[in-house]
Order: C-alpha cells, then structure tokens, then sequence
C-alpha cells in the first residue's frame, strides 16, 4: 500500500509490548545465543494450525499438511509506529473468536519510521505478536514491509539478512508462521521533496532479476534455519514488480510496468519449495479501468492464477492511498475471483489492510477505537470483510 507519511510515531506505545524470551541484545554475539533458545509451540487442538499443521504449495495451491487445499482469511495489520495500541493480547483474541480470522499478516514496515529506527524494538514487537498468534492457533505473516525505497536492494533494507536470521533461527520448526520477504517491490526510491510528500522524485525500473537476487539471499537464511531442526521449509511471499501488481513477472521478460503486452515468455520462477507469488490489489483503482480501459486487472490475474500459486497477502476496498471510495461491487468482484474463479481454479488467501483505527476509509476501525478498546467498532470496510470473513470460516 501506498501509504501516507506521517510524522507522529508512537514510540511510547510500542514500549507496552512485552519481550518475547530474552530481550534481543545489540552485541551480536549474545543475541546469536538468544536464537539458539528455539521457541516451540503447542497449537489448541480445533484451532486453524492445530487442524492443517504446517502448510505447503503443491502445484498451484497453498494445501495443509495432508495436501488439502487450504485457503486463509485475515486481517493485515497497519504500522505498528502509527497505532500500537490496535495489537495487544485482546485484539488478536477478539479477531480470532469474532472476525473468526485465520491468519493475521504482522507488517513491521522498515523505513517509514519502522524498523530502522529502532531494531531491537521492532523484533521485540514482531516476536509478542508471533507468540499471541502461536497461543491462538492461527497462521501469521512475517512482512518485512518494503515501501520507499522500492528496491529491495537498497541499503536501506541492508539488516534484512539479520532479520530473517534471528526470527527464522528462534521459531525454527513453528508451523504457524509465513515468512512475506518483501512487501511491494516498485520503481519509486525516493520520495523526498518536504512540499510534496507523497511525489516520486527518484525512479528506476525494480525488475524480477532485482527481487528475484534479493530472494536468492533471504530464502536460504530462512531453509537453513528450518533444516537445522529437521522441519519442513516453511511458506515464504515474494514480492512481484510495480506494488505486487505484475505478479507474472518471473514469466514475462522486461515486465516492471504495467499494462505491455505481448512480452517474450520465460521460466525465471525461483526454485525453492513452498514459494508463492505476491498479489495485492485495491479495488477502488485497480479493476477493468485500470489505464483508462486498456489493461483490465480481472483478466489478467484470472490468467495469471493459472499459471502461478498466488497469495494476495493485502487488499483494500478503497484506492491504493487507502481513502477515496470504498467500492463493495468490485470487492465482490475482486473476491470471486480468488475464491476459484480463474483459470486454475486456485483458492487464493487474502488479508485485508487493514486492523487499525486511522482516519483512513481502508481501516477496518473507526478513529479513536482501539484506545477505547472498541475491537468490534467497525467502519464500513470494517463491517464488509468482518462479514465476507465469517462466511469462510
């Protein structure tokens, strides 16, 4: 998501998170011993992960353990630097046994006033809520939330490495987790003019080659960890070009752009097992109107869900800033096609953007809900997918 830039974090929040095991240190050496302490989990029984067990992708098809198809509805999470207070022990609760999800996508955004602020804390915040989900039963996203700068490369992301390091080496064998590696890979590596905080002022084209050497880094970190513990690998997202919107791109040569046709095939898919495709899509700007009419969004990931597994690990009703109209009709039309309705019959998981209280029309929340602890206040993209939710459980 294309998110607007504040300057209000909320860093007196975030210290009311509690420490998962020993707290991350900033010498290296004690915080390798910190890993080593692999945390394990004991799933409730009729819970989501105690039913389908580590999941797997077979063929085109996220599955459970025993190669049933399996197909997850949640929430994504907002930055935690901008409403903390929105995901305590309480919330996730709640979004379990009310909103009946299954899976919550955890997105510690890096830049942005996330991550790279304050390490320590971000793991420290990311490991509370992977244990809450783990205590619940339910699926959680790992998002290491690439925005601005687009390239997964940039230095910026340059503690991605030690990240998926320390998070895959403690939960080591956990069958509830997913690991998303990058969040939106785009052309945009700036956006630094103080007058205009949301224009572009530096681009260049992120093709799958950049995203796909990026994964050649951060995917083995993650199989080594699970390997040392004789697990299966678990499921890892991998980001696609221009937002997660060209999500062939490891098909199709030269695609970092949207709407070129007729591009020369190619098989650039990353070898690995448990790999799936990132989609996201928000239904206000990206439909059969995409490009003034001459590139239709609905076909072309009808097609594309054929030929890739696909995870649509963030969606909204609205438009990509997440404000201007929420558009049910194209949400219902959205959601039909990743509930089978392609050309691979592929039942795609989703999470929606997003469980917060912002005053934006995407949050799920009304304003000032979650200091209130008002789980259930919900607004009107709220009250849609809360509904489209309980009907999947």
């Amino acid at each position: 998501m294309k998110k607007k830039i504040t300057g209000i974090l909320a860093f007196i929040v975030l210290v009311l998170f509690t420490s998962c095991g020993k707290k991350a240190q900033q010498n290296t050496e004690k915080e390798n011993e910190d890993v080593s302490k692999t945390v394990t989990f004991s799933y409730p029984e009729n819970s989501p992960v105690g039913r389908h067990g580590a999941l797997q992708v077979l063929g085109l098809q996220l599955c459970d353990a025993d190669g049933n198809p399996v197909q997850l509805a949640g929430m994504s999470t907002a930055g935690w630097q901008w409403c903390a207070n929105c995901y305590t022990k309480e919330s996730i609760e709640n979004l379990v046994k009310n909103w009946h999800i299954n899976v919550l996508r955890l997105s510690m955004y890096v830049e942005e006033g996330g991550y790279n602020t304050n390490p320590q804390l971000n793991r420290e915040i990311m490991c509370q809520l992977i244990e809450w989900c783990g205590e619940f039963g339910i699926y959680c996203i790992v998002d290491w939330h690439v925005l601005t700068p687009g390239d997964p490369l940039a230095p910026e992301y340059a503690e991605a490495e030690n990240f998926f390091r320390y998070i895959s080496g403690k939960y080591a064998g956990a069958k509830h987790i997913i690991y998303e590696i990058c969040n939106e890979p785009n052309n945009c590596q700036a956006k630094d003019d103080p007058d205009e905080t949301d224009l572009c002022t530096t681009e260049y084209p992120v093709t799958w080659e950049i995203i796909a050497e990026y994964a050649n880094k951060i995917i083995p970190i993650i199989h080594q960890a699970a390997e040392e513990v004789k697990a299966q690998c678990p499921v890892i997202i991998v980001g696609t070009p221009q937002w997660n919107l060209l999500v062939d791109a490891c098909l199709k040569e030269g695609r970092f752009e949207g709407g070129e046709k007729d591009l020369p095939n190619r098989d650039a898919r990353l070898q690995y097992d448990n790999i799936m495709y990132a989609f996201h899509f928000y239904a206000a700007e990206h439909n059969e109107g995409l490009e003034e009419g001459d590139y239709d969004m609905y076909s072309y990931i009808y097609d594309v869900l054929g030929k890739l597994p696909v995870f649509c690990s963030e969606f909204g009703l609205t438009e990509a800033s997440g404000d201007g109209r929420v558009d049910f009709d194209r949400t219902d039309k959205w959601l039909s096609i990743l509930n089978g309705n392609n050309a691979g019959n592929q039942k795609v998981s989703f999470c929606n953007w997003s469980y917060c209280d912002e005053e934006e029309e995407s949050a799920a929340l009304l304003p000032e809900s979650c200091a209130k602890k008002e789980w259930n206040n919900v607004s009107p993209s709220g009250e849609y997918i809360k509904k489209v939710i309980a009907v999947m459980k």
